[in-house]
């Protein structure tokens, strides 16, 4: 919504200077003369258009287009044009890039466009699914109902990302206690100890091996502050090199081999799978182009190389199920129900039972990482405590000995 800058006169003769925000000017003088002000000057403010545009290709969190997507299909299901229901929801944006994204749509749906075509121009905000959903929703005629489907299918995977996360923050937090831990005993306990034994045992005792080492440790961390946080950046780049395309393709395979959390990345995969591509499937896109989508919402480089396995076989006239059983990726139960859809006719109904399944799976798989983990990682903290405690009281006895 543009902005006017307009100076006016009140019944006193007092000049004001304020912005506005209308859609025309006109809209700003009406506004002004229902207060009796008098208006001397209004100008459009121009935005900056390269700020504008680069604020514009944010991404946009789920959290944002789940409730863009809830919102929209309530509007549009009471009766709403999509440029007033666009209009709204401009209003009640919270975020600076997004309203402007919702102000170029309103644009372009008034000058004519397309809602899918106008969603095209801005690819960081809205995805090849999202696109292909209100597309189909729009030839169908059933725009309100693919809105509402894809509020659903975000919250799930909102819910699915959470999941995640608290299987895989849990374990990084001990570690990153327990490194904060050891480096804080190196760096000011252990050389008060060495203080301590160098004025009792006046140079003439050796110390243990193990608390020499220690000593030794200490002496080089305190030598070298600045390697101190190494491992926590280490840790932040090894994260941000996963989320790459080269992370997904060289560390994806890797991880679905490793026990319990392969098990938790192949559950997510097949979850976000059969949830997507039934949802498509469920609002009018064809199997082709909803196994294209598909594979760019997969988020693992197994699943998309499945994916393209499976379009290319379907292309050639086999039925969905039998690729996904050659794959090796997905559990017999899933290529079973989905050749049951198939037959049945009620394919979506079928993918939907399965993502709902393993979202229960996915739950039980995270409660039982975490009543594992949490037993092993105190133990390895009591362990590195105990060896640095048994390390720095070995001499005590050493001296003792001596008197």
């Amino acid at each position: 919504m543009p902005t006017y800058l307009f100076t006016a006169r009140d019944t006193s003769g007092k000049t004001i200077t304020r912005r506005l925000n209308a859609d025309t000017a006109q809209t700003v003088i009406d506004a002004l003369q229902a207060e009796n002000l008098t208006v001397i000057r209004i100008k459009e403010q121009k935005e900056n258009q390269f700020l504008k545009k680069l604020r514009t290709a944010q991404p946009v969190s789920l959290k944002v287009l789940t409730i863009f997507s809830r919102q929209f299909a309530l509007l549009v299901s009471a009766g709403l044009t999509l440029a007033r229901a666009l209009s709204t929801l401009e209003e009640q944006a919270e975020f600076p890039h997004f309203k402007d994204i919702l102000v170029d749509l309103r644009k372009k749906i008034q000058a004519g466009e397309t809602l899918h075509n106008s969603m095209g121009l801005h690819k960081r905000a809205f995805s090849p699914f999202f696109r292909s959903m209100v597309r189909a929703g729009e030839i169908g005629g059933v725009l309100e109902d693919v809105l509402e489907r894809m509020a659903t299918f975000f919250e799930k995977e909102l819910k699915l990302r959470h999941k995640i996360k608290a299987a895989m923050s849990y374990p990084l937090f001990v570690i990153i206690a327990a490194f904060l831990i050891t480096m804080g005993i190196l760096l000011f306990i252990v050389p008060q100890f060495a203080s301590f034994f160098e004025e009792i045992s006046e140079g003439k005792t050796p110390l243990p091996a193990m608390t020499q080492t220690l000593m030794d440790a200490s002496d080089w961390i305190i030598a070298n502050p600045l390697l101190i946080p190494l491992p926590l950046v280490a840790i932040w780049l090894f994260y941000l090199f996963r989320k790459t395309k080269w992370g997904h393709i060289l560390l994806d395979g890797l991880i679905m081999r490793i026990p319990i959390f392969g098990k938790l990345s192949r559950m997510v995969g097949v979850s976000r799978f059969t949830r997507t591509l039934g949802t498509l499937i469920q609002s009018g896109v064809t199997l082709m182009e909803s196994l294209d989508v598909t594979k760019t919402t997969a988020d693992n480089h197994v699943i998309e190389k499945t994916v393209d396995y499976i379009r290319d076989r379907v292309r050639e006239g086999e039925a969905i199920s039998i690729p996904m059983r050659r794959t090796g990726v997905f559990p017999a139960m899933v290529y079973n129900m989905v050749a049951v859809g198939e037959e049945a006719g009620n394919l979506e109904s079928m993918l939907h039972k399965v993502a709902d399944f393993y979202d229960e799976e996915i739950d039980a798989t995270v409660e039982q990482l975490a009543s594992l983990i949490e037993p092993i990682m105190i133990m390895v903290i009591g362990v590195i405590v105990g060896v640095i405690v048994v390390a720095l009281y070995l001499p005590v006895f050493s001296i003792v000995d001596l008197f």
